[in-house]
């Protein structure tokens, strides 16, 4: 049986997020063919119960929590370099200590984004693939437009480095994965050697089978819900762009509506949002697809983002229509009006939002054909075989070499 390392930027356990969600479930996958050992750094504490969680999985977890002050210290290392200051911020001397001990012993590493991969600079006797999860240098070049205080100087600075270094990964890597059809043909476009363009293989996110085996037992709601980590920048200005941009336009319209924004770790100016009409935070909740159950309509008013977002699958698997911008919807293979509904500006969503909260049966028709597009594409089941396909590709091209 083959031996893997993989190479994490954050600890998987608990699933609060879309990328641990990712990272949880291509581990187990792998972990179902190859023998395979999770090394991941954590940005303070882990729990021994979320560490014995993954045990259950992996052969062998090796965690290194550090307290979060270090990671901003890490990052002043990376002021005076050309590279992105991302793999400066996660980079540790113990940590490239283990490595440079271990990575031999080892006959694949699988690095999970471009964050893990100083560690790997001197690692090339053996293959290396990585997961981008998205192109991150989207990220910040979109965000650069909407930015306020020191970001509007990060920003424009870490957009050219990420980029630079994306592609410069893509050379050094025997293989790249990415969630998103679109963040490939960024890197591609960007991407001045040709050779390396067929390296980059997407390997869409998939959503658990217990979400599709859910039978929703609740009575909607008069809600307009938004799901998601409330400590991240694309959906910090999301939620904030639409309670002051959109949702008061729509209450205006529509009596009783209520906007709930539900997801872990809201920083300050969402909890602030309260303060609005009709506005609700709930901060961490156990079961957060009871509130998309309950929901009129799911809303993802992403005014950045790069890969898949988890929020619009989740919701589509539970069969509810999901109104977003053309970038949040860019990283999914459906179409607007069939499986979820686009709209471009402020106008355009209101109208829109309007129109479904008066019509069931177009909810109730487009949240049916969102499920069925998450059925047939966006499984972990499905994922799985081409995940093997190209771990196996790697692993014979290198032992024939």
């Amino acid at each position: 049986m083959k031996k893997i390392l993989m190479m994490s930027y954050r600890f998987p356990y608990p699933l609060i997020d879309g990328s641990r969600i990712r990272i949880y479930n291509i581990g187990k996958m792998l972990a179902e063919k190859y023998q395979v050992d999770l090394l991941a750094i954590n940005e303070g504490d882990i729990a021994i119960e979320n560490i014995r969680k993954t045990k259950n999985i992996f052969n062998k977890v090796i965690p290194f929590s550090f307290n979060p002050i270090w990671f901003k210290i890490n990052t002043l290392k990376g002021i005076f370099s050309k590279d992105s200051l991302q793999i400066y911020y996660h980079h540790f001397n113990k940590v490239q200590k283990w490595i440079d001990l271990h990575y031999n012993e080892y006959d694949l590493i699988f690095c999970v984004h471009i964050r893990m991969t100083k560690y790997l600079r001197n690692a090339n006797s053996i293959p290396k693939v990585i997961d981008f999860i998205d192109a991150t240098s989207i990220n910040y070049q979109e965000a650069q437009k909407n930015s306020t205080g020191m970001w509007r100087f990060i920003y424009p600075i870490e957009n050219k480095r990420a980029l630079s270094y994306e592609i410069k990964i893509l050379k050094e890597y025997d293989k790249a994965f990415i969630t998103s059809p679109f963040d490939k043909k960024y890197l591609n476009n960007n991407n001045n050697t040709k050779d390396s363009n067929c390296n980059i293989v997407v390997i869409p996110n998939g959503v658990n089978e217990e979400l599709l085996k859910r039978k929703n037992k609740f009575t909607e709601e008069n809600w307009i819900v938004f799901l998601g980590k409330m400590n991240t920048a694309p959906n910090v200005d999301a939620v904030i762009y639409f309670a002051n941009e959109i949702f008061p336009l729509i209450r205006n319209k529509k009596n009783g509506i209520k906007f709930v924004i539900v997801g872990s770790s809201p920083i300050r100016n969402v909890l602030k949002l309260v303060k609005k009409k009709n506005v609700e935070v709930t901060g961490f909740v156990e079961d957060p697809y009871e509130y998309l159950e309950k929901a009129k309509i799911i809303v993802a008013p992403l005014r950045f983002s790069a890969g898949t977002q988890y929020k619009i699958l989740e919701s589509m698997s539970l069969g509810k229509v999901v109104v977003t911008t053309p970038k949040g919807a860019r990283g999914i293979s459906g179409e607007d009006g069939k499986h979820f509904v686009v709209a471009d500006g402020e106008e355009e969503m209101v109208k829109n939002i309007l129109d479904l909260l008066n019509d069931e049966s177009k909810r109730n028709e487009i949240g049916n054909n969102a499920r069925e597009l998450i059925k047939q594409k966006y499984r972990w089941d499905i994922i799985r075989k081409d995940l093997y396909k190209e771990i196996d590709n790697v692993l014979e091209i290198n032992y024939k070499i």
